[in-house]
C-alpha cells in the first residue's frame, strides 16, 4: 500500500476529485437509478444456497433462525453440542455492476474455536459457481470486531486504493500509479491479500449498515455512511503479468464464523451505465 504523504505529495488534488460523490451517497435508495429489491426476503432462504462447514447443505443444527425480518446466526436456538460452528448462505445468482447494502449486529455467543476471540463474520462476494465450501475463491468484506471494512482477497488479488487525504481513492484509479500487487500469503492451500481499512465507524452493541460499490473490477466498502476501503483491478489469483484475469462478479454470500450475528435489510440495486458513468466522473 502506498505511503498517504507520498501520494498527497505526488498527486495534491487528484485525490479530491477521485473520492466519492458526497451528493450521491447521500441520497436516499429510492432517489437514485436502479430499483432496489430484497436479497433476502425476511422468511426463508428462497433463492440462497445453505453451507455448514463438516454439516453439509442442510441447516439440520438450527444454525439459522428467522424473526421479525431477521436472519440470526449462531442464535438461542443453535445446537451448542454442535462443534462446527462455520459456513454461509449464498445467493444461487451471481451479480456484477451493484450496489449491496445491508444492516449487521452482533449478538452476545461465541463459540469455540474462537470463543475468546473476537467475533467474527463477513460478506463474501465476486463468489465463483463452483460447490460451496469454507472459504471459498472470493473477495470478502471483512466484518470482525475492529477490522469491520477490510477486504480480504481469497485466491484472488487486487490492488488497494491508496490513502489521499486520509481518505481512500474513489472511483478512478491515477494512471501514474504504479500497478504492483502485493505477493498473498499461502496457508492452508488458500492464498490471500488482507487489506485494511481506514477509519473505525462500527458500532458494537448496536446495528450497523454496510455498503458495497461493486463496479467492474473495483469495489468500495462502507461503513455506517463512510468510505473505508477501496480496491481496483481485481484479477483472479492465477493471473500473470501478461494475461490477467478481471473478476467483475459472481455469488454475495453472508458468513458465520464462530460467533453470534444478525442480519437484516438485505438489499441490492444493479447499477446502469449511466450511474456508473456518474459515479467515474468523480
Amino acid at each position: 500500500m502506498f505511503d498517504r504523504r507520498f501520494a498527497i505529495k505526488a498527486f495534491g488534488l487528484a485525490g479530491a476529485s477521485g473520492m466519492l460523490p458526497r451528493r450521491l451517497l447521500a441520497q436516499s435508495p429510492s432517489s437514485v437509478a436502479g430499483e432496489w429489491q430484497s436479497l433476502f426476503n425476511g422468511r426463508d432462504l428462497e433463492g440462497w444456497t445453505f453451507f455448514h462447514d463438516k454439516v453439509g447443505d442442510r441447516d439440520v443444527h438450527r444454525v439459522i433462525s428467522i424473526d421479525q425480518g431477521i436472519l440470526h446466526f449462531l442464535g438461542p436456538k443453535f445446537d451448542r453440542a454442535q462443534k462446527s460452528t462455520m459456513g454461509h448462505i449464498a445467493t444461487t445468482k451471481e451479480w456484477s455492476n451493484y450496489h449491496l447494502r445491508l444492516d449487521f449486529k452482533w449478538g452476545e455467543e461465541r463459540y469455540s474455536p474462537r470463543s475468546l476471540q473476537r467475533r467474527n463474520s463477513g460478506i463474501l462476494y465476486h463468489m465463483g459457481p463452483e460447490r460451496d465450501r469454507l472459504f471459498p475463491d472470493c473477495v470478502e468484506f471483512q466484518v470482525e470486531e475492529g477490522d469491520v471494512g477490510d477486504a480480504i482477497m481469497v485466491n484472488t488479488k487486487g490492488l488497494q486504493g491508496p490513502l489521499l487525504g486520509g481518505t481512500p481513492l474513489w472511483p478512478n484509479w491515477i494512471q501514474a500509479l504504479p500497478k504492483i500487487y502485493d505477493e498473498p500469503q499461502a496457508a492452508g492451500g488458500i492464498a490471500r491479500q488482507w487489506f485494511r481499512h481506514a477509519g473505525n465507524y462500527e458500532n458494537l452493541t448496536g446495528w450497523n449498515t454496510l455498503d458495497l460499490y461493486a463496479i467492474g473490477d473495483q469495489a468500495a466498502h462502507l461503513v455506517n455512511g463512510r468510505i473505508v476501503l477501496t480496491v481496483f483491478s481485481m484479477i483472479d489469483s492465477h493471473s500473470t503479468a501478461d494475461k490477467a484475469k478481471p473478476v467483475t462478479g459472481g455469488r454475495i454470500a453472508l458468513e458465520f464464523e464462530a460467533a453470534e450475528v444478525m442480519f437484516r435489510n438485505v438489499r441490492i440495486r444493479q447499477l446502469d451505465d449511466a450511474l456508473i458513468a456518474r459515479l467515474k466522473q468523480g
